[in-house]
């Protein structure tokens, strides 16, 4: 298998070494052999891949991440071997190119990775601090030499260098409009290219803190960047109170969708939602980061959704989701016992978008996972992080077609996968 894992990889270079030095000290010198070798310097072969993966791993002190790249995805992660990145962290990839942001410096390393090694190196490292951008920081690649990361609690998206590893633009925009409450969360973490050069950045808010506060006004809410005009536009839509933070992607046609986030669970039954949107919708994204006005899927229409689990995938216009429904789950009394719904096992369901029809989900069966999320597509093949609560086991899965999950790669991190591209 690929030599052994090409002689477990540079793990025994070291024995390697002892051999040649052994050969040397035995014969003197080492003359140019039929594979081409010279002056007695022995060839080594790059990996055919570069397979890099992505992860988290829970401790004491929190989740701290790693990666790793591999010339095929392991059956298991190697830890220990593998570079850490910190505790709030994020890994981009671009082509061959490997990125990480550190959001408690404010910076972006670049990184080398020797493709016979397959061992990581810094070339370079870009400072994002004293244009005023911390913490979470999504990014999208427009190319090699040109990208975005984005803040818009402050009102700034950076334009930066990806090869030169320096600052190109720093655009001021008008910040998240004021909502009229307070919230334990409310940015953008997931943000896309659009087809018309723009930036679409969906934005995350649950219930408010409070039960005697309301956000003024609700409903799903689209950013669109302009890099051009350096302007953007907060689009918003009150047919859905409020929406997940990253949007949905058919791999089939390419469309998005505005899925809902799993805190809108937590709205009721505390605030009086007299005339406001759906809880459980789902929205159409036009091309250049607008709503379809003339598309909404409400789910309760359907299916007797309690508390929204998971929003894992949409597949050929299919919506994949777990819920807990009233049988399953009742709200608690208390707004500040809300969240008591993570011990119990939900139900995963296939939601036919076109025509409503509902079956049972069981792409997770035979995985060896309960739930998960879309990571990526890489080659046409797309890839989800599953997590078991029992094992608090990670799983890298891939998946075919709408049904069948099958697990690559497994992390005994007690968290789950974050990453995954194939470099080369």
């Amino acid at each position: 298998m690929k030599f052994l894992k090409r002689i477990q990889r540079i793990k025994k270079r070291q024995v390697w070494g002892t051999l040649l030095l052994i050969s040397t000290m035995a014969f003197g010198t080492i003359s140019c052999d039929d594979d081409g070798s010279e002056d007695g310097v022995m060839s080594v072969e790059e990996a055919e891949a570069g397979w890099l993966i992505g992860y988290r791993t829970r401790t004491p002190q929190g989740l701290v991440w790693y990666m790793e790249v591999n010339e095929e995805l392991p059956a298991e992660t190697d830890q220990a071997s593998a570079v850490e990145i910190g505790f709030n962290g994020n890994i981009f990839t671009f082509g061959s190119g490997v990125w990480t942001w550190n959001g408690d410096a404010a910076t972006i390393t670049k990184w080398e990775v020797d493709r016979t090694t397959l061992e990581f190196s810094v070339s370079g490292l870009l400072s994002l601090a004293s244009a005023g951008i911390a913490g979470n920081a999504p990014n999208v690649f427009f190319s090699e030499t040109r990208a975005f990361v984005s803040f818009l609690s402050e009102g700034l998206v950076v334009e930066w260098n990806p090869s030169t590893m320096e600052i190109i633009t720093v655009h001021e925009v008008d910040p998240l409009p004021d909502l009229g409450a307070s919230f334990g969360f409310y940015t953008e973490q997931v943000i896309y290219a659009t087809s018309d050069g723009k930036i679409m950045m969906p934005i995350v808010f649950p219930p408010p803190n409070s039960t005697t506060e309301f956000p003024n006004p609700p409903g799903a809410m689209m950013a669109v960047f302009d890099p051009v005009a350096s302007s953007i536009v907060y689009n918003r839509d009150n047919r859905m109170i409020a929406n997940h933070s990253a949007l949905l992607q058919d791999p089939v046609d390419g469309a998005f969708y505005m899925v809902p986030n799993f805190a809108n669970s937590y709205w009721e039954p505390y605030f009086d939602l007299t005339g406001q949107g759906v809880l459980y919708g789902v929205l159409r994204i036009n091309a250049d980061g607008s709503f379809d006005p003339d598309f909404l899927v409400d789910l309760t229409d359907l299916v007797d959704i309690t508390f929204l689990r998971s929003q894992f995938f949409i597949y050929d216009q299919n919506f994949v989701l777990s819920y807990l429904d009233e049988a399953d789950y009742q709200h608690p009394d208390a707004y500040s016992d809300r969240f008591a719904s993570f011990g119990q096992t939900p139900e995963l369901i296939i939601v036919d978008l076109v025509n409503g029809n509902v079956t049972d989900f069981a792409g997770f069966n035979g995985s060896g996972f309960e739930q998960g999320f879309f990571l990526g597509s890489v080659e046409g093949e797309n890839y989800f992080s599953g997590f078991n609560s029992a094992t608090e086991q990670g799983g890298l899965l891939i998946q075919d077609g709408i049904n069948a999950l099958t697990t690559v790669t497994v992390h005994n991190g007690n968290n789950d996968f974050q990453a995954i591209d194939k470099l080369w």
